[in-house]
């Protein structure tokens, strides 16, 4: 049969024998676990580190972008009005120009005009003239002589001209 009886000096040499297997353990295995789990805190602290020093780096520089866009977008629109500007001081200018061409235009052609109106007085004046002469000469063409109606034409004509 087995014997089952509890030996107590038996029991305490195990249990001895077990924390001491413990103690061993845990200095030998689990220190060495303790450091590289505190070395893997550590780096993950530094990595969290890291990346918040990034981050923060990264919202400088899209800051820093933002205004120098903000500054672009600035000069742009500052550009697109001095463009605007110039461009309607340039239409103005060729609108100027033109309406000065155009009076100038108009002043020559009325003045075209005028001298061609007085040049057709001049030549209907000769024309009517020289029909009256004509309808006085056959009405008296017997009674005049050569002379007295050359001098007539001549005074007809000074006096048309001088109208």
């Amino acid at each position: 049969m087995v014997d089952l009886s509890i030996d107590l000096p038996l029991i305490l040499i195990n249990l001895g024998t077990f924390l001491i297997g413990m103690v061993l353990i845990w200095f030998v295995f689990l220190k060495g676990f303790s450091k590289k789990m505190q070395d893997r805190a550590d780096l993950i602290k530094n990595t969290i580190d890291s990346a918040e020093k990034q981050k923060i780096d990264v919202e400088k520089l899209k800051a820093d972008y933002e205004k120098q866009i903000e500054t672009i977008e600035k000069k742009f629109q500052e550009k697109i009005r001095e463009a605007t500007k110039e461009g309607h001081e340039i239409k103005n200018d060729i609108i100027l120009k033109a309406r000065e061409e155009a009076k100038e235009l108009l002043e020559k052609t009325k003045e075209k005009l005028a001298i061609e109106k007085e040049k057709m007085l001049k030549e209907m004046r000769l024309e009517v003239a020289n029909l009256g002469i004509s309808i006085a000469e056959k009405v008296i063409k017997q009674s005049i002589n050569k002379e007295a109606q050359d001098k007539i034409i001549a005074d007809i004509t000074k006096e048309v001209e001088k109208n």
